[in-house]
């Protein structure tokens, strides 16, 4: 088990050199996301919608993704560094051995989740599933914005063209692998990642989006803690609401909250 997590890590970083995925359609976080949407010209008929990906590791093919990593190497290395590549990633994603009820299985498609060399495959996978799809349906101007994070799929899509139940019913006819699970809009907003997106007839606002579960608990300021353990959680809030383009009425009221409840700590 050790000297296969070793192998996954010396892979990542040998793969993510050598591959030069090309990443069009990947958002690298919540503000890079606020960053692209709050610049978009939007019109009424504009509508969004979310998609899941439904246990996407452990429905990846193999095979299928190996021979796109075989190709994505050709592009940019000599045959010889390419095939001593591919047959380290062979090996790897070969062991992905489970046992259940002391019986040992090894499934026909699927990487494991925990392997450092998951995220990788994943994108080797999905992101030739959108440079043969996606593109497609962005330029027929179906869909206006498309944005991924690791499993999670944000679309802008265009009511005079196309409605949700059509690219639901489409994208879920992309590959016999994978399912989508929609999620659409309530009052013009919709979330995704930790963001409300809320839609405007010619413009997207942001705000910060918290799940009704979500309760204000921190490290009681009087514990047996470090100091920088009982400030990390205020300031990763602060720091959230200082980067994202947040009106002045809700950065105020985001400021707000986060003050009274340190008070109160």
């Amino acid at each position: 088990m050790h000297k296969r997590i070793k192998l996954s890590k010396l892979l990542v970083n040998k793969l993510n050199n050598l591959l030069n995925l090309r990443n069009h359609y990947i958002v690298q976080d919540s503000t890079a996301l606020a960053n692209d949407l709050t610049e978009l010209k939007i019109e009424e008929h504009h509508r969004m919608i979310t998609f899941d990906i439904k246990d996407l590791y452990v429905n990846i093919p193999i095979q299928e993704t190996l021979r796109i990593a075989k190709a994505l190497l050709l592009e940019n290395n000599n045959e010889h560094t390419s095939k001593q590549m591919i047959t380290l990633l062979e090996v790897t994603l070969q062991q992905n051995y489970f046992s259940f009820c002391n019986n040992i299985y090894q499934p026909e498609k699927g990487i494991s989740m925990k392997s450092p060399i998951s995220n990788t495959v994943a994108e080797i996978f999905l992101q030739d599933l959108e440079n043969t799809h996606s593109k497609q349906i962005l330029d027929a101007q179906n869909i206006t914005f498309y944005d991924r994070y690791v499993d999670d799929i944000l679309l802008l899509y265009n009511t005079k063209h196309t409605t949700p139940e059509i690219i639901h019913s489409h994208i879920n006819k992309i590959h016999p692998n994978l399912q989508f699970t929609p999620t659409f809009e309530h009052s013009n907003s919709i979330s995704f990642l930790d963001l409300l997106i809320i839609q405007h007839p010619t413009q997207i606002e942001i705000d910060i989006f918290r799940k009704t579960t979500t309760i204000d608990t921190a490290i009681n300021y009087t514990s047996n803690h470090p100091t920088e353990h009982k400030m990390a959680a205020y300031r990763y809030l602060i720091n959230r609401m200082l980067s994202l383009l947040l009106s002045c009425e809700r950065r105020i009221a985001k400021w707000q909250k986060n003050t009274n409840h340190s008070t109160q700590q």
